[in-house]
């Protein structure tokens, strides 16, 4: 099967079946499903490494991200190699934490012509400037637009944090901590902080603790919590590693789950659910979110003016730790 075969089967011509297997936004999506699905069905791989090359750049697509301990990030570039890979992208990722590696591995990824680049974390939108011009580049996350030359696609964080915290305050909690605050202007710190204000509770800095994303994290800001202000009856954790962790701790302090204490993370890792009591979350679509990443790198790849604002909104997933 070759691309001149796929058009004839669908009646249309050999051009639209090129532009659509390249990813052209000037292809409706259910067409591009169409003929990709036809095109795998019937064993066809366009050359996209030939095509690429000729063009100056290579089959690989640079995939940034803050952590792949982190799971919520690790199951989101899974959804990106199901996508990307079967139209002939490889996938190579990098962890970046901090700064200071930012330039180097834009001078890497420059030497490997990549077709381009999904920048994923707060940091994300540093890289933009070092990068090749000519590089489609798109972004994930952040607390707010970058106001850069590329795509970027924002989830709606301060909406989740004030849709979780006033869910606890409705449950009756009045003493609720947040743990893991990275600024005061993190988006979902900004949510919980509004709920509070809202429902007339005063905001007690005792109960607004700074801390890593890790499981740790979450177990030794619990036990100081807890220590300080033990009459906390309710915790909303910066992901749901911080909270698996807080729970860890909320249990060997004896406090009852969700009887004493109710626990919300954020991400709605597949741990979550498997808890005892399940975790109370909230939910990043990652496979929306995957889709929306390839469709807009895949446009910026032809269309180099291409720069959208996207924002994702969240949901709560209610379970038994609440």
């Amino acid at each position: 099967m070759n691309q001149k075969l796929i058009a004839e089967k669908l009646n249309i011509s050999q051009a639209t079946v090129s532009m659509a297997l390249k990813g052209s936004p000037r292809i409706s999506r259910v067409l591009s499903e169409t003929i990709r699905k036809l095109a795998e069905d019937s064993g066809y791989h366009p050359n996209l490494a030939g095509q690429l090359l000729r063009q100056g750049r290579s089959n690989v697509i640079g995939v940034i991200l803050p952590s792949l301990v982190n799971k919520f990030y690790a199951e989101l570039f899974q959804e990106l190699q199901k996508l990307l890979t079967p139209r002939g992208y490889l996938l190579y990722f990098s962890q970046i934490q901090e700064r200071g590696g930012l330039e180097q591995l834009a001078d890497y990824l420059k030497k490997l012509r990549v077709a381009g680049i999904i920048a994923i974390g707060s940091i994300a939108g540093e890289l933009f400037p070092m990068c090749s011009r000519d590089t489609a580049l798109v972004f994930y996350g952040g607390d707010k637009p970058l106001n850069l030359a590329a795509s970027q696609i924002l989830p709606d964080r301060f909406q989740a944090g004030l849709e979780m915290t006033r869910y606890l305050i409705a449950r009756g909690r009045r003493r609720i901590a947040f743990l893991g605050v990275s600024s005061q202007e993190e988006q979902r710190f900004r949510g919980y902080c509004r709920a509070l204000n809202e429902a007339g509770i005063p905001f007690r800095p005792e109960l607004a603790v700074p801390g890593r994303d890790s499981l740790n994290s979450g177990y030794e800001m619990m036990r100081s919590v807890l220590a300080g202000s033990p009459d906390t009856d309710g915790v909303f954790a910066h992901n749901d590693e911080i909270a698996i962790g807080a729970m860890r701790a909320a249990g060997e302090a004896g406090y009852s789950i969700p009887g004493r204490l109710s626990l919300a993370g954020f991400d709605n890792i597949e741990t979550g659910r498997y808890l005892h009591p399940a975790l109370t979350t909230v939910d990043q679509p990652r496979e929306a979110i995957a889709e929306l990443l390839a469709e807009e790198l895949l446009a910026s790849m032809n269309d180099s003016a291409r720069h959208r604002l996207v924002t994702v909104p969240c949901r709560l997933i209610i379970r038994e730790s609440t």
